[in-house]
């Protein structure tokens, strides 16, 4: 309940702000495991995500710092989001990302693990594709285009770029073994930042 109040809460405020801009939202299956895989340059990158999915609540991870500030880590939780160690591999965070799956939602996953702030994509971690091999998730690309020019590096201001995000088809993904999955992660991760690249330059 709080989810959707706050999404239509935001859906007004970032219209207004940011004159955004949602394509390829019926690319988002409507049931069933799903993974959104998003490059990341600014903090509003989750609202966009959670924005371009319309029918259905999206889970996100967040720095395991966050949940520590009063009032904020209790609004983050209620939107869905989990702790996660940065630097380490963290396995409870794998662990709750593999049970939502199982029990058939939608994750939000950055493959590059962190905010790349140069406008171009960074190198990916294989996570994305490793969650989804072990549980049949569908991975759906998305370009996310416009949030790093809402604070750029040394501004003190915000400024108001039209955002967008460029959801693109989906990515079918068989439960394999732990045997194959060594063999199909780098192909599989290659094809999913190829896709994120295609939507961003194509935005």
């Amino acid at each position: 309940m709080f989810y959707w109040f706050a999404r239509t809460l935001l859906v007004v405020m970032i219209k207004l702000l940011f004159r955004y801009d949602i394509t390829g939202q019926e690319n988002i299956p409507n049931t069933g495991p799903v993974i959104v895989a998003a490059n990341h340059t600014s903090y509003i990158d989750p609202i966009m995500i959670a924005l371009a999915v319309r029918k259905r609540q999206v889970n996100f991870m967040g720095k395991a710092s966050l949940f520590k500030i009063p009032v904020l880590g209790t609004i983050i939780r209620w939107l869905n989001t989990f702790p996660v160690k940065r630097g380490i591999a963290d396995k409870g965070a794998v662990a709750k990302s593999l049970k939502l799956l199982e029990n058939g939602e939608v994750l939000l996953i950055f493959p590059e693990g962190t905010r790349i702030r140069n406008g171009r994509l960074g190198e990916p971690y294989p996570g994305v594709t490793a969650i989804a091999l072990k549980t049949g998730a569908t991975i759906v690309p998305a370009g996310i285009i416009g949030t790093g020019k809402v604070m750029p590096n040394g501004s003190k201001m915000l400024r108001f770029p039209k955002l967008k995000v460029r959801v693109g088809k989906p990515i079918p993904v068989a439960k394999v073994t732990a045997a194959e999955r060594r063999e199909k992660e780098a192909e599989l991760t290659a094809k999913v930042m190829s896709e994120i690249k295609t939507l961003i330059d194509g935005g």
